[in-house]
């Protein structure tokens, strides 16, 4: 594992679906994530495009399942996990995907494991479903002994940019808990032995290996317990060689408990073009001042696409076009006033001559206007300008009046 990349990467509906696997199955499940390069964001310049074989050397397995009884272990391993499938729960609508396409043992050679192309919005191609995603470094959750310990660890982490003064907090109904940890209702029927030979395994292990704290608390409706919750204290993580914080992050939606109809899966996709979440509630909350005043028929249409097509941006840079505008017609009045100043009297007009406009369809009259224009706002009265107005019998003031706002 040590010549792995550290860090795994899982869509967060993987994070969350049942998945039936030991602890043998899931250290396996987890180096073949190691060898997966996903492409997470627009950002991204170097990413896997297809799935590729993982090849667990022999002596890797070994480290794994120990020395003698390590080829029944793997083969009954490679049994099991060719039927496993994780269960992916989305509002209610469960889909079961097979993990892997290929798992073959070659003896002297290791094992060579390859993931279902289904199984690519949750692993591979993360950026294009829209997913939002956990980053977990390995070393945190590879050396626990117990499944229930890895997925309470993964739930938790999945939380990780949720956290308060160094504690992850998560609350779980208890029934999602059971079906995320793969607890089926008939096993453990009873609350105190689903804390004692559940909780309290996973809990103690993380306690006893890992760099994390987590505690539970049972959380009841009347009598009846309906939910538990964990807190999960960080703060005794260091950065060194085994350990790196920094490699443990969450790319999480923004909370969702006003969605004004959006799905769950349309908030994820906007949180993924936004790029941050602090941007998706920007755009959110511009929108819905835009559609407090335009009042649309259908508010969740607007609302998707006010954000990703970024209105908010979209207003900001029509205001200060606005703004310069705004400046600029105020510049163009403070020169005119002080041209009207310094050259009301230096063209003399003859009363019985007619004026003469500038012709501003003819290239030549349009420059001549331009240069006359640059030279009052440099508060220049040259030759040319002179000639010129004089030419067209046309005092500085007529000329601002004719041409001061309407030739750049």
């Amino acid at each position: 594992m040590d010549e792995r990349r550290p860090t795994i990467y899982q869509a967060n509906p993987l994070v969350e679906a049942r998945k039936p696997m030991t602890a043998l199955e899931m250290k396996l499940f987890m180096l073949a994530l190691q060898d997966v390069n996903p492409h997470l964001s627009a950002n991204d310049k170097y990413y896997d495009t297809e799935f590729k074989e993982t090849h667990i050397l022999p002596n890797e397995l070994k480290k794994i399942m120990g020395n003698g009884v390590y080829l029944s272990r793997l083969q009954d391993a490679c049994d099991s996990l060719t039927s496993r499938n994780v269960c992916v729960n989305e509002e209610g609508k469960f889909t079961y995907y097979s993990l892997f396409s290929v798992i073959r043992y070659e003896k002297g050679k290791g094992l060579r494991i390859k993931f279902n192309s289904e199984m690519r919005d949750f692993i591979l191609g993360i950026f294009e479903s829209g997913y939002p995603y956990t980053k977990i470094n390995m070393k945190q959750i590879f050396y626990l002994g117990s499944a229930y310990a890895m997925r309470l660890l993964e739930l938790m982490l999945q939380y990780q940019g949720m956290k308060r003064n160094n504690i992850i907090t998560r609350t779980i109904p208890i029934e999602e808990l059971r079906f995320m940890l793969n607890v089926e209702e008939d096993k453990y029927p009873r609350v105190n032995d689903f804390k004692r030979f559940v909780l309290d395994i996973a809990t103690n292990e993380i306690n006893d290996n890992t760099q994390y704290s987590i505690r539970y608390e049972a959380e009841k409706s009347g009598r009846k317990i309906i939910a538990f919750s964990f807190y999960m204290d960080c703060s005794n993580l260091v950065s060194n060689d085994d350990v790196i914080e920094e490699d443990i992050k969450l790319e999480m939606p923004p909370a969702k408990k006003k969605r004004y109809g959006l799905s769950k899966q349309a908030i994820n996709t906007l949180t993924t073009i936004c790029g941050s979440n602090e941007e998706f509630e920007l755009r959110m909350e511009h929108a819905l001042q835009l559609a407090e005043t335009r009042k649309p028929d259908n508010l969740q249409g607007f609302l998707y696409n006010a954000i990703k097509d970024n209105y908010r941006q979209q207003d900001m840079d029509a205001k200060a076009a606005i703004e310069r505008e705004m400046q600029a017609i105020q510049e163009n009045q403070e020169w005119e006033q002080v041209a009207l100043k310094m050259f009301a009297g230096e063209i003399g007009v003859n009363e019985e001559r007619p004026e003469i406009p500038f012709d501003l369809s003819n290239p030549m009259e349009l420059a001549i206007v331009k240069l006359i224009k640059k030279s009052l706002k440099d508060r220049m009265m040259d030759f040319t300008t002179r000639s010129r107005l004089e030419d067209h019998n046309m005092s500085v003031s007529r000329f601002i009046e004719l041409y001061g706002n309407t030739i750049a």
